[in-house]
């Protein structure tokens, strides 16, 4: 391990890095942070547009990369469910708690009527004072709640990722039998270590990104040690 980080994932980065130039992404470089978007991707990848330097000028600068790619790549199980929570299994988990608070909350009022507010005339109408009261299952269902909606607000990590439109590929890199197809992250292509190769499982849907985006994608890789750049000039 260097840095924490495992030969296995740190050969999958590479193995990923020279399936992207096999495909003609001829920029690549490992461990690229996207700042603006609180982001670093284990690969990125992109093919330009056109060679530099060329005799025709450009008159307004509407494309800069043919494609952009990302790659995140997983070793273990673990790793990949805690990156892969599904925001429909947050939400149905929400409404669950949700529905438990109404209830409790419920019984609350009928045992607890001191804790209403008094604001409304009528009492179906007030509001009460629940987290005064000090009943430790009351509390812990709250911060639950709280908890599963900021994760829902925030998004998981495939799910933010893919949603940035920071590239126009987003591939996820696994050892062999580590995930099945039907659980892929929406959007992302899958790419399977078999041996010393990848081998394309699930293509990647194709995002439009903004060249503002595309810019900033190529001045991120070159804020680290780019591989083949010489094959784009």
């Amino acid at each position: 391990m260097a840095g924490g980080e495992t030969i296995k994932h740190s050969s999958l980065k590479f193995l990923a890095i020279a399936w992207a130039r096999e495909q003609g992404l001829s920029i690549a470089a490992p461990e690229v942070s996207f700042p603006h978007r609180k982001f670093r991707v284990d690969v990125a990848a992109c093919c330009p547009a056109r060679k530099v330097p060329s005799r025709k000028p450009v008159k307004s600068l509407d494309v800069v990369l043919k494609a952009a790619a990302v790659f995140e790549c997983k070793q273990v199980r673990s790793d990949l469910i805690r990156d892969n929570k599904q925001r429909e299994v947050l939400s149905r988990r929400l409404k669950t708690l949700e529905a438990r608070r109404a209830r409790m909350e419920a019984l609350l009022q009928v045992h607890l009527p001191h804790l209403a507010n008094g604001e409304s005339l009528l009492p179906e109408f007030d509001s009460y004072r629940f987290r005064e009261y000090r009943h430790e299952g009351y509390r812990k269902l709250v911060k639950n709640i709280a908890t599963a909606k900021k994760v829902l607000l925030v998004g998981t990590k495939f799910d933010r990722l893919f949603s940035y439109r920071l590239a126009n590929l987003h591939y996820l890199v696994v050892e062999e039998a580590l995930i099945e197809t039907h659980e892929l992250p929406v959007g992302w292509g899958l790419l399977v270590r078999r041996g010393e190769e990848l081998h394309l499982v699930d293509k990647p849907t194709w995002k439009d990104i903004a060249v503002e985006e595309q810019l900033i994608f190529l001045q991120r890789i070159a804020t680290r040690r780019s591989f083949g750049i010489h094959d784009a000039l």
